[in-house]
């Protein structure tokens, strides 16, 4: 089937935010004004009109089905990239997710038997759900790429090689030795810096996934007596605000520790992901031969 045919444009016409408010608004204001002789009646005329006039006009203009298709397509690469993070997740999380994915779905069922006069806002809802479900696999991501991060045998090394090196610098009498020692020490330092970064930022990934989930759960326990969707659509407001805050922490985590000067800058946490994994994989195989041998 071509994908243009698959779109059921007149859906996605009535489904845009600025449909869905303007019916808001009319029924509002036909029900405020219901007890003024036929005011409702003509506010509920009209808006049908208008409604049926719009459903028959902009589903067919080519500026708003080149922005749906491009809506479409942007959606379908955010599932690929979230199906290879999926994938790249252990065991142990992909069962979280996948708990969470299962509610998401009970919270949709649940909302399609609700009257059809919320299904305005309830839409949104939806959509905010998305947006967490989507953030919560990048923090499921991030919290495995961080443990990782903790559990190898690099920041021992480190500390061993902090020690050798302070041990070195008292024997030394030439200056420029000496500065040249104070420099890598300065390095060493800042990379076991990086270690209580990644600490840092594990625990705060944590909080957050534990806080979302929360959320998820109690959604759908209101989804299955609602009575009140704007308190739901609030505080999901207000969670996405702090999920994305969370994540513009961490991103600047790296940057509040390290100063302006000598290039130190260029210590990267992702370089230090990578041989964190690398001496991940060295010890397993090693352990492996051993067990071989043995």
């Amino acid at each position: 089937m071509d994908k243009d045919t698959s779109i059921n444009y007149t859906r996605e016409a009535f489904l845009h935010p600025i449909n869905m408010g303007f019916l808001l608004v009319a029924t509002v204001t036909a029900f405020t004004l219901s007890d003024v002789g036929l005011i409702s009646n003509v506010i509920l005329s009209m808006a049908f009109g208008t409604e049926l006039m719009y459903l028959g006009i902009v589903p067919r203009l080519p500026r708003f089905r080149k922005n749906v298709k491009l809506q479409k397509l942007r959606d379908r690469n955010s599932e690929d990239e979230e199906k290879t993070v999926f994938q790249e997740l252990d065991q142990k999380s992909k069962k979280r997710f996948l708990v969470l994915k299962h509610l998401t779905k009970l919270i949709k069922e649940n909302f399609d038997k609700l009257p059809y006069s919320s299904q305005g806002l309830l839409e949104n809802i939806r959509k905010k759900i998305g947006e967490l479900i989507s953030n919560y696999l990048t923090l499921l991501d991030l919290h495995k790429r961080y443990k990782l991060y903790m559990d190898t045998s690099v920041e021992e090394s480190l500390k061993r090689e902090v020690n050798n090196e302070e041990e070195k610098l008292e024997t030394l009498k030439s200056e420029r030795l000496k500065k040249t020692r104070l420099r890598r020490i300065a390095i060493l330092k800042k990379r076991l810096k990086k270690f209580e970064i990644a600490k840092e930022k594990y625990l705060i990934c944590e909080t957050h996934l534990e806080t979302i989930e929360d959320a998820i759960r109690y959604i759908y326990e209101q989804s299955m007596t609602m009575s009140n969707p704007e308190e739901i659509g609030f505080q999901l407001d207000n969670l996405l605000e702090e999920v994305e805050e969370t994540s513009q922490l961490i991103d600047d985590l790296d940057q509040d520790i390290l100063p302006s000067y000598s290039g130190l800058d260029e210590i990267d946490l992702d370089a230090e992901l990578k041989e964190a994994q690398a001496a991940k994989e060295t010890e397993q195989q090693i352990n492996t031969s051993k067990r071989v041998k043995e």
